[in-house]
């Protein structure tokens, strides 16, 4: 199925990993610039679990490893063209997980990879949920 003008929402999963105190985040080499940081994922493949999702992605884009814990947030992706018609729908399960192994290295289909605290993001040209999650992820007030 294709990604635009899809038939039916697709399933993404995101990974949520916090390190010292900041959040990694990606922006995905795809994407038109100016690319928008956000945190790394993509879609869930038939037979994974949001979890294996989550970790599969993160060390594709980033080299980590890590352990997934609970999907702590759901949020939909929902883009329309001119016409008004849906070009995109994901349902995003973000997956909290804790680092076991690697550095933060763009690789894969991001662009760019790194470590921010919850000030750094605030200014960052990020995704429309990445402020809110940030926020519960790093402490800050939602």
């Amino acid at each position: 199925m294709s990604r635009d003008y899809p038939s039916h929402p697709l399933p993404a999963a995101l990974a949520a990993l916090v390190r010292d105190g900041r959040l990694l985040l990606v922006q995905r080499a795809k994407e038109v610039p100016p690319r928008r940081w956000g945190l790394p994922g993509g879609l869930i493949e038939l037979g994974e679990t949001p979890g294996q999702a989550a970790q599969r992605e993160l060390h594709e884009e980033t080299g980590i490893t890590a352990e997934a814990q609970e999907v702590f947030d759901v949020f939909d992706v929902v883009e329309s063209d001119g016409d008004g018609r849906i070009r995109t729908h994901y349902i995003a399960l973000v997956v909290r997980c804790r680092w076991l192994a690697g550095d933060a290295a763009a690789a894969s289909d991001a662009a760019r990879a790194g470590w921010f605290g919850l000030g750094d993001i605030a200014g960052l040209h990020a995704h429309p949920h990445l402020p809110r999650l940030a926020a519960l992820l790093l402490g800050g007030k939602a």
